[in-house]
């Protein structure tokens, strides 16, 4: 840090296990990539290339070893894995995944209604390949999932195998 303040606790370096960072790129460039690193690095723990931006990013793999470059490992996001899924291709997410060298999965269906069981089993399965974080609840606004049932749902993807 730049100067002293007191009473603040000291943060945990990489790999962190808690307080855990997350940061969504919604389609910076390479050389933006770059740029963000140089002032975050040290507070980044995992990237997600949200929204399914991954398809239609350019030089991807080239931006994926950007991030790898400073260790931070990087994922496609669960819109991506149910874009696959919705087209019963399961497996060629997996492909993609191992091509790309990304060992983080997301498993979500907040785009998609899959029966929770059958998201569990994608879940365990996906733990052959990689961590797997998983995300709870729907984009849908009507979509309303009471408190005790959220953490039922997140209770089974844990037991399934997510690590988040």
């Amino acid at each position: 840090m730049n100067f002293n303040l007191s009473q603040m606790p000291q943060r945990n370096v990489r790999p962190r296990t808690d307080g855990i960072t997350m940061i969504m790129d919604k389609g910076l460039s390479i050389a933006e990539v770059h740029n963000f690193i140089s002032v975050a690095e040290p507070h980044i723990d995992i990237v997600k290339l949200g929204f399914g931006t991954s398809y239609v990013t350019p030089n991807l793999r080239a931006k994926i070893e950007a991030y790898q470059s400073y260790g931070i490992p990087v994922y496609f996001g669960g819109t991506l894995f149910e874009a696959f899924l919705i087209r019963n291709q399961f497996e060629d997410y997996i492909n993609v995944c191992k091509e790309f060298g990304v060992s983080y999965v997301e498993v979500s269906d907040g785009s998609i209604e899959i029966p929770h069981a059958e998201k569990c089993g994608y879940i365990e399965k996906l733990t052959k390949y990689g961590t797997v974080l998983s995300e709870v609840g729907s984009k849908d606004a009507a979509h309303i999932i009471p408190p005790y049932k959220w953490i039922e749902l997140m209770r089974a993807e844990l037991e399934a195998g997510s690590t988040y």
